[in-house]
């Protein structure tokens, strides 16, 4: 665009004090003052307030009171498969996210079905249906929202969801999307969610964010519903932590302070 179209596409601007001007100086004042009002009004506003303001999931978080544990598909059919995470560490992520369940006692769905083509749920997610944990009729649908779902979660008064499981980009995304639709906040335990492709997974959990969902580490979950270190929980997440975390550790590790101290890689 060349300098005369540019300037003659402009729109003009007038200032206030231009209108003005031709006027005398008490109405004058008086729509200076209007115009004024009408601007500290307008960025004082609480619609403009709230957009300025981030007040959404991933500030306000989740605690053991107001949000509930749900486990999608782990199914020995399928772990196999996930690859976008190493075996041993997906395998220890999982069974230190399902410690979840027994150490804070929350309302807890496990959702799956155990059959010749699906086998049975891992022993560590076997264990919390022994305990309590809420199952399902078998569904044929990629989510986990069924009405059986919908009627449970809405039982418990609580908005907030904590969800893991097989996989990242089928199962675990359509429930967390389904989740999202119907108002609840979706925090997402990725270390503990996996699939058969990175660039799969990457396109999930990208979805997940714009969609709403928050994407936490089950260390990052773990340390936020237990809280306190000296509260009543403490001393069961210390456990978990020493059982899991260095076992979740991915690539080489090279100790630069090698005293004795601190925690240990598994050998």
């Amino acid at each position: 665009m060349n300098s005369f179209c540019a300037e003659a596409s402009r729109p003009s601007r007038v200032p206030v004090t231009s209108l003005t001007s031709s006027i005398g100086w008490p109405v004058r004042r008086t729509v200076l003052a209007a115009v004024a009002a009408l601007t500290m009004t307008a960025w004082g506003s609480p619609s403009v307030q709230a957009q300025t303001a981030n007040t959404g999931p991933a500030l306000t978080g989740f605690s053991t009171s107001n949000a509930v544990l749900v486990y999608v598909d782990y199914v020995t059919g399928l772990d196999n498969l996930m690859t976008t995470i190493p075996a041993k560490q997906y395998r220890n992520n999982i069974a230190a996210f399902a410690k979840f369940s027994t150490l804070f006692k929350m309302p807890t769905a496990v959702v799956g079905e155990e059959n010749n083509y699906y086998g049975t749920f891992l022993p560590e997610i076997k264990k919390l249906v022994g305990e309590g944990g809420k199952t399902f009729a078998p569904r044929s649908t990629p989510t986990a929202y069924t009405a059986d779902f919908a009627s449970w979660l809405k039982a418990t008064g609580r908005k907030n969801v904590v969800i893991g499981g097989i996989s990242i980009d089928n199962c675990t995304l359509h429930t967390s999307l389904d989740l999202l639709r119907n108002g609840y906040n979706v925090f997402v335990i990725v270390d503990a969610s996996s699939t058969n492709n990175k660039l799969a997974e990457d396109a999930a959990i990208q979805r997940l964010i714009q969609a709403g969902a928050v994407p936490v580490s089950w260390l990052n979950a773990l340390t936020e519903l237990g809280t306190d270190f000296a509260g009543p929980h403490g001393k069961g997440m210390m456990e978990i932590i020493q059982a899991h975390w260095p076992a979740s550790t991915v690539g080489a590790v090279e100790d630069t302070t090698p005293d004795g101290r601190g925690m240990q890689l598994p050998k």
